[in-house]
C-alpha cells in the first residue's frame, strides 16, 4: 500500500510540476513579446 501511495505522490508531483512549467513558459513568451511589440 505504501508503494502505491508514493507512486501516486510521484505522478502527482510531476503532473502539477508540468502544469506549471507550462504557465511559466507561456509568461515568459507573452512578456518577451510585449517587449518585441511594444506599444506605441
Amino acid at each position: 500500500m505504501s508503494a502505491d501511495l508514493s507512486k501516486a505522490f510521484e505522478l502527482l508531483v510531476l503532473g502539477w510540476g508540468g502544469v506549471f512549467v507550462v504557465i511559466f513558459i507561456i509568461y515568459l513568451a507573452s512578456i518577451a513579446l510585449s517587449k518585441i511589440f511594444k506599444n506605441k
